[in-house]
């Protein structure tokens, strides 16, 4: 047999240097196997964190609230148990209407209300898992958990 030439293609492909190769079928399977085991372990966490971003959400929206009945109080010299009065001190996204939008995470609403006192609450709505209520009263402290079912309740990320 003829020996190719040095530096010639008939060299190089007789080497097993000349076109690329591709990846094998195997190859690729291997691969989306590992990659499907590293998202089956990452997802739950991905959903925890997200549902704790939503609750810290919910804890700012409570404050801005808590925010706009002091400046209510501070008016009337008392608190209101309609947060519809308060939409005009109240970011337009904070769900104070009916629970309709089923974009919507949290529903806020007024517990109780008089001249002294006032408690208001952001429960969570439309979630088949996660379940909890949040709420704030006149001096400022958010209280309340989320829970879930097998999984540690979640608190709010700030005091």
């Amino acid at each position: 047999m003829r020996r190719p030439a040095a530096g010639s293609r008939d060299e190089a492909v007789a080497r097993g240097s000349g076109r690329p190769r591709g990846y094998t079928l195997v190859e690729s399977m291997v691969v989306l196997v590992i990659m499907g085991i590293l998202m089956s372990m990452a997802l739950p966490r991905f959903s925890r964190a997200l549902e704790s971003s939503r609750l810290d959400v919910a804890g700012a929206n409570l404050r801005a609230i808590w925010t706009a009945e002091r400046i209510y109080w501070l008016r009337n010299r008392t608190y209101t148990a309609d947060l519809t009065q308060l939409s005009d001190l109240l970011d337009p996204s904070i769900n104070i209407a009916a629970p309709s939008s089923p974009d919507a995470y949290y529903y806020y609403g007024v517990a109780a209300a008089d001249p002294s006192s006032f408690a208001v609450t952001a429960t969570r709505i439309n979630s088949s898992s996660w379940t909890g209520t949040l709420t704030i009263t006149q001096d400022g402290k958010v209280s309340g958990t989320l829970s879930r079912s097998g999984e540690q309740d979640i608190r709010v990320g700030f005091e």
